[in-house]
């Protein structure tokens, strides 16, 4: 064959072959890339659905009241997700048969800008609240009541002065029944909301509170009727509380959630108010030592303890308490926080105050040190936990059952203690210490048991799912704990068990007891 023939023979199965081996180094390269384009991370930022009507997301209760997406069933939140590449999702999630689900809608400049202007124009349209809504009616005229009895009832006949038995008790009966009558005529032909319930109790309550710091301040130590004008300042602060916080509720619309993150910052506020009061001196005490009867025979000397300056520690405590609702109201719309997860918060600030009381215990057994190290740990415990638990969403549920590992575990780590040690006095840091571990081991364990976050919910449905498959989902270890192991001695051997000997012989085989359970078991 002559090289002619060779290269037109040659040169078709070469270019075949170059061909076919093209084709399967660009299907190893595809094998190859699969793997690394699975890798690749996409970061979307929450940003605020309408900022300029301070909308950050859409709750149950928003959605509910301006009639937004009808069409989803079982709405929970929508929310707003930045891409990196500048355009931006809707996020809608909502909940059906136990499962989370979330429907993502991208939405063009022009389709949010009508969002946003639908937004306003449904605000501007719905007033204040929707006549036709009265969930939190019941609550709220409940909330009064109580208040009437627990306080504004017998506060009336006591600011009064009556001296009759039976006018006092008629004056309380009708100062009661009033808080019951005005709440109930208000509210009957307009909307109440369940955050107006919150708001009016948080607002009644520590105004009662608020009140009565206010009469002390105003009326000298010695005067005789500084506890009347303490009551009456309680009492008027009280009402114009439960007001104020009603109609708090209907100029801003906040969610539940903002209701909720309002009042814990203000009892933070108060509380750090206070604090810094004993701390800085106004509310510490002094001793005063004072001579009766100088220079007759009956002369006699007597010490008191006082407060320094009280007044001042009492307008410390209520500027607090201000500073605290205002960075409620302002962090409001920079953290979007749920019921739920405003408990957590609370927790977290309770855990740093036990943690720097603690500490400060062991530094010194001086009260000042003390308090001083429960204000940094209750401030920086709530500092720490509310940026980590804005992308949190808990319901309502979930964060009690947080709360309740919190105190349960401090509890169970203080009872453990006892046994050992016994004597409190003696201990005091130690108990400080195991009893601030159990708070945060309890709490933790609900945490992580709750795992937010996951598609599936942790609790309800999946808590029948088998445990491999739990496990699976993020739940990288579990932690149960059998109490009546405690008891097993007592059940098995004692007098509820009475039939069952501990030691048996039945036909030449002598039998053991069966082992106790285990008191608390860990899979990971």
């Amino acid at each position: 064959m002559s090289a002619v023939t060779r290269g037109r023979w040659t040169g078709p199965w070469l270019l075949a072959g170059l061909v076919l081996m093209g084709a399967f180094f660009a299907e190893g390269f595809a094998m190859l890339a699969g793997p690394l384009e699975a890798q690749v991370v996409e970061r979307e930022r929450q940003e605020s659905l309408a900022p300029a009507l301070g909308i950050v997301e859409i709750d149950a209760g928003l959605r509910s009241r301006l009639g937004l997406f009808p069409e989803v069933q079982g709405f929970r939140v929508a929310r707003l997700l930045l891409r990196a590449d500048g355009s931006t999702v809707l996020e809608l999630e909502s909940i059906r048969e136990g499962r989370i689900e979330r429907e993502r809608r991208i939405l063009s400049a022009v389709e949010l800008e009508n969002l946003r202007s639908d937004l306003a124009s449904r605000l501007e349209l719905a007033g204040s609240v929707d006549p036709g809504s009265q969930e939190g009616r019941g609550g709220l005229v409940l909330g009064q009541t109580l208040l009437g009895l627990g306080y504004h009832g017998w506060a009336v006949p006591v600011i009064l002065d009556v001296n009759s038995g039976q006018a006092a008790v008629a004056s309380y009966l009708l100062t009661a029944g009033a808080t019951f009558l005005v709440p109930y005529r208000l509210t009957r032909n307009r909307g109440v909301l369940e955050v107006h319930r919150d708001l009016a109790w948080y607002g009644g309550t520590r105004g009662i509170g608020a009140g009565l710091m206010l009469g002390d301040m105003i009326v000298d130590r010695d005067s005789s009727d500084r506890g009347r004008v303490m009551i009456a300042g309680g009492l008027l602060l009280g009402w114009g509380g439960s007001f104020g916080g009603f109609a708090a509720a209907d100029r801003w619309l906040p969610s539940d959630g903002s209701a909720s993150l309002w009042a814990a910052l203000g009892d933070l506020g108060f509380a750090a108010g206070a604090a810094s009061a004993y701390v800085a001196g106004p509310y510490a005490s002094r001793t005063v030592t004072e001579v009766i009867n100088p220079g007759t025979p009956e002369e006699f000397t007597t010490e008191e303890s006082r407060t320094r300056n009280r007044p001042l520690g009492h307008a410390m405590t209520l500027a607090g308490g201000a500073a605290g609702l205002a960075a409620g109201k302002m962090l409001d719309g920079r953290i979007p926080m749920t019921e739920g997860t405003v408990t957590v918060l609370r927790s977290a600030g309770i855990l740093g105050a036990q943690t720097g009381f603690t500490l400060g215990r062991a530094i010194s057994d001086e009260g000042r040190v003390v308090m001083a190290g429960g204000l940094a740990g209750a401030l920086g415990g709530t500092a720490l936990g509310a940026p980590f638990l804005r992308e949190r969403h808990f319901t309502n549920g979930e964060g009690l059952l947080i709360a309740a590992g919190h105190l349960g575990g401090g509890a169970f780590a203080a009872g453990v203690t006892y046994l050992i040690l016994e004597e409190i006095d003696e201990h005091p840091v130690i108990y400080l210490a195991t009893s601030t571990l159990g708070s945060a081991l309890g709490s933790g364990l609900v945490f992580r048991g709750l795992n937010p976050g996951s598609d599936i919910p942790p609790l309800g449905r999946d808590a029948r799912r088998p445990a491999s498959e739990r496990r699976a989902q993020g739940r990288s270890v579990e932690v149960d704990l059998n109490p009546v192991a405690l008891f097993h001695g007592y059940i098995t051997g004692g007098s509820l068990s009475r039939d069952a000997p501990r030691t048996t012989q039945d036909a030449g085989v002598r039998t053991r007891p069966a082992p106790p359970p285990p008191l608390v078991t860990i899979r990971f």
